[in-house]
C-alpha cells in the first residue's frame, strides 16, 4: 500500500467482506449486503464512498476478495470514484487479519500514516456528525491510541457489543473521548437485562470503526497476536503488486495469508488486551448495523401506519408491516399486522417481524437441500455490464446481457456447449474470434462452441444482448460466467 509520505490526511480503508447469508433472500453468498440498495438508491458500500468525499481524507484504499472484484469495480464506477489501491484478500480469516494487512500496508508508505478502517456494510445517516467524530479523535490517534467509535445506545440492544469507556482522555486541557481499561473495557453481546444494564452505566455500541497511527497497531499486533502479524507481514512482502495506472493492486502471498488463524477478530486479538485503545461516543449519527430483516424496518421510514414500502408494494388495513419488492411483482398486504414480505428475484419469504432470527434456521434447512437460491442470485454485475437469468428450461437458458460504455469481455466459452447472442435495438457491438472482428447485426444470431475464446466489444453508449446457453450446466454460477482467459487480467481489476 502505497500512502503519500507524511501525509496530513486520513486514508481510509474500506473492509468488504462478509458471506451475506444474515439478509436472505435479499443478500446472498455472490452478493452480501454491502452491494445492496437498502435504505436509498445507493448500495451500502456507495454510500461508504460517499461518506469519505471530504477534504480531510485521501484516495481510500479497498480490502476485499477475488470473488467481490468485479462488483466493487462496477459499484465504484458508477460513483466515479478513485482510489489509492485495492487489497486482494486471499482468504477471508477475520478482522485481525484484514486490519493486519492495513497497518502493514499502510505503514510500509508511511509509518506514522492515519487509517480510518471502516467496515462497507454500515449505515450513517448523519455522515457530517461521523465525520466531527473522526476530526475530534485525531489528537487520540497521534498519541498513539487505536480509537474505536462507540455509538451511543439508543434501546437496550442485545444484538451487538458494548465498549465501557473509562477515564476521560484529555489533549491540551480538553477531553476527547476516554480511555478504555482492560479487562473488561469491550464486552460480547448480553441478554436483555444486562443490556439494559449497560444503557444505564453510559456503555457504548461496538461500531467495528477504528481510527490509528499505522505503526500503533503494527506494534500492538506484535505484541497481543504476533501470529496473525508474522502470516500477514509475510503475505504481503512475499505477494505481488501491480501499478494498473489509476490505483495499485496488492495481492497477499496465499500461502502465507493462510497461516492466519482462521475468523479472529480485532476485539479478541489486540483491543482485548492493549492498554493503548481509547473510545470516542458518535451520538445522532444515524448509525446502524442492519442484521436482520427486521432491523430494515427499523431503520426506514414508515407510513402513518408503521408500514414500511420498497418496491413494487401495496398495503391496506395492515399496520407495522415491511414488504421489499424488488422481482416486479406487486406485493399486496391487507388486514394484516407485523409482517414482513420479502420478495426477491427467486425466492419469497414471508414471517412475522418478531421471528426474523428464524431465517438462519430456515437457510440452513435450504443448505441441507441444496437449494441455490441461498447461496446465489440469478443475476451479477460486471466491471463492463450486467447479466441476468431470464428462464431456465431443460437444455438452455435464456438471458440478458447489457454492456455499459466502451467496454468489452473476452473469455472462455465453458459452462454450456452453446451459446447464442442476440443483439437488440440500434446499439452497436462486434465479435471477434482468432482476432477478426465482426459487427453484430441486430436480431441475427450468433453462435460461439465450447472451448472458444471470444471478444465482445461494445462500440455504443450501451448495448443489450438476448444471452441463450444451449445444454447448459445448471450448476455453473453465474459469477463464473464469462471466465476470464487470463486467470487475473489489468482488465478485469481495472477501476474507473
Amino acid at each position: 500500500m502505497s500512502v503519500p509520505t507524511k501525509s496530513l490526511k486520513i486514508t481510509p480503508a474500506i473492509m468488504i467482506g462478509g458471506s451475506g447469508t444474515r439478509l436472505w433472500p435479499l443478500s446472498r453468498s455472490n452478493m452480501p449486503k454491502q452491494f445492496l440498495q437498502l435504505v436509498d438508491d445507493r448500495s451500502l458500500f456507495q454510500n461508504t464512498l460517499a461518506r469519505i468525499n471530504d477534504p480531510i481524507f485521501s484516495a481510500p484504499w479497498l480490502l476485499t476478495s477475488r470473488a467481490f472484484i468485479e462488483m466493487v469495480n462496477a459499484q465504484a464506477r458508477q460513483m466515479d470514484q478513485e482510489f489509492a489501491g485495492i487489497v486482494l484478500e486471499p482468504f477471508q480469516r477475520g478482522t485481525a487479519a484484514a486490519l493486519a494487512a492495513v497497518a502493514v500496508a499502510a505503514s510500509q508508505g508511511d509509518e506514522d500514516a492515519l487509517v480510518l478502517a471502516m467496515p462497507a456494510d454500515h449505515v450513517i445517516d448523519n455522515p457530517s456528525l461521523f465525520l466531527d467524530a473522526v476530526k475530534k479523535a485525531i489528537p487520540l490517534a497521534e498519541s498513539s491510541k487505536i480509537v474505536t467509535f462507540g455509538i451511543v445506545p439508543t434501546v437496550p440492544e442485545t444484538g451487538f457489543g458494548y465498549i465501557r469507556p473509562g477515564e476521560p482522555h484529555f489533549v491540551n486541557g480538553e477531553a476527547v473521548g476516554a480511555l478504555v481499561d482492560q479487562p473488561g473495557g469491550f464486552l460480547e453481546k448480553p441478554d436483555l437485562e444486562r443490556a439494559k444494564q449497560f444503557v444505564e452505566m453510559g456503555y457504548l455500541w461496538n461500531a467495528g470503526i477504528f481510527l490509528f497511527r499505522a505503526s500503533a497497531l503494527v506494534e500492538e499486533l506484535k505484541r497481543h497476536a504476533p501470529s496473525v502479524y508474522e502470516a500477514v507481514a509475510a503475505s504481503i512482502a512475499r505477494g505481488t503488486t501491480r501499478n494498473l495506472g489509476s490505483h495499485t493492486l496488492l495481492m497477499p502471498a496465499d500461502e502465507d495469508f493462510a497461516r492466519c488463524p482462521n475468523d479472529v477478530p480485532i476485539d479478541t486479538a489486540v483491543l482485548e488486551k492493549s492498554a493503548n485503545v481509547a473510545v470516542v461516543p458518535c451520538d445522532d449519527i444515524g448509525w446502524a448495523d442492519i442484521g436482520s430483516l427486521s432491523a430494515l424496518w427499523d431503520i426506514s421510514d414508515k407510513d402513518e401506519n408503521g408500514n414500511v414500502l420498497r418496491g413494487d408494494g401495496f398495503v391496506s388495513q395492515s399496520r407495522n408491516c415491511l414488504v421489499h419488492a424488488q422481482s416486479g411483482r406487486r406485493v399486496v398486504l391487507s388486514h394484516i399486522e407485523d409482517i414482513m414480505v420479502i420478495d426477491s428475484e427467486d425466492a419469497i419469504v414471508v414471517l412475522p417481524k418478531a421471528q426474523a432470527q428464524r431465517v438462519k434456521d430456515i437457510v440452513a434447512s435450504l443448505k441441507k437441500m441444496d437449494a441455490p437460491e441461498v447461496s446465489f442470485t440469478r443475476s451479477a454485475l460486471k466491471s463492463w455490464g450486467a447479466v441476468k437469468i431470464d428462464r431456465t428450461y431443460d437444455d438452455s437458458q435464456v438471458c440478458a446481457v447489457t454492456f455499459h460504455g466502451r467496454n468489452s469481455v473476452t473469455y472462455r466459452v465453458s459452462g454450456a456447449e452453446r451459446e447464442t447472442w442476440f443483439l437488440h435495438g440500434d446499439h452497436r457491438a462486434e465479435y471477434g474470434v482468432d482476432g477478426d472482428f465482426t459487427p453484430f447485426v441486430p436480431g441475427n444470431p450468433v453462435s460461439f462452441s465450447r472451448g472458444q475464446v471470444v471478444t465482445i466489444r461494445n462500440a455504443s453508449g450501451l448495448s443489450e444482448f438476448t444471452y441463450v446457453r444451449k445444454d447448459p450446466d445448471l450448476n455453473w454460477k453465474i459469477d463464473d460466467w464469462f471466465p476470464q482467459v487470463a486467470e487475473v487480467e489489468a482488465s478485469k481489476v481495472r477501476v474507473g
